[in-house]
């Protein structure tokens, strides 16, 4: 039988433009705040919106939150997916010659965060908190944690692989246990700073000495 239902309007500009608005307040207020402690008032006045505006786009507070979560992940994939681009060819014509200290360097340009890498990760604790306290959303969260592992995966199997070397473990494994890594130094350096011991600042040559760990020439 055939769908006789109109498609769906696409959104206007002005209607694009307040929703964007909308979700980078969000995600400000959300970081300062937490989830909990924000109010749909502080973000439509950090937006310069009313709160009918708010809900010409969303239905609550949980679900701005949600979009915000999904568009920052799309960001940060985005990014990192840019980061492998220009990584790749370098990592290319050292092949088979790269010393560890030269993996630390290009670890640390790939991971290096940044402001938005901050956001997104208060936003996907705050993220695992809510899961935590409705199991209605742990489905969702598990989801999001595998999308995101197996995306981070083909990136990180790429960039070792262009290196000339070969993960000794299944990169399946290997993900979570960088990624361990990465989001401690984060928050070590987020409660007491870049240059703290295990901080951001030591990153790179404690990545380049595990991923030397876990691989091996290919």
């Amino acid at each position: 039988m055939t769908d006789t239902r109109p498609p769906e309007a696409r959104p206007s500009p002005r209607r694009q433009e307040t929703r964007a608005r909308l979700l980078d307040a969000a995600a400000e207020v959300f970081v300062e705040e937490g989830l909990q402690g924000a109010s749909v008032e502080a973000v439509c006045t950090r937006a310069g919106f009313t709160r009918g505006a708010f809900y010409s786009n969303f239905s609550s507070k949980e679900e701005l939150f949600l979009a915000a979560l999904a568009r920052e992940y799309e960001q940060r994939t985005d990014e990192l997916e840019q980061r492998v681009t220009e990584l790749t060819p370098l990592l290319r014509d050292r092949e088979g010659c790269l010393e560890r200290a030269e993996v630390a360097e290009y670890v640390a340009e790939f991971f290096a965060p940044t402001d938005p890498e901050t956001v997104w990760f208060v936003l996907e604790t705050e993220f695992l908190l809510l899961a935590m306290r409705d199991p209605s959303l742990a489905p969702g969260f598990a989801d999001f944690l595998t999308r995101s592992k197996n995306g981070l995966a083909s990136m990180v199997e790429g960039v070792v692989g262009a290196a000339g070397r070969r993960f000794t473990i299944p990169v399946e494994r290997a993900v979570p246990i960088l990624g361990g890594v990465f989001e401690r130094a984060l928050r070590i350096s987020a409660l007491s700073g870049r240059d703290a011991p295990e901080g951001i600042d030591e990153l790179g040559d404690r990545i380049a000495e595990l991923i030397f760990a876990i691989t091996e020439e290919a």
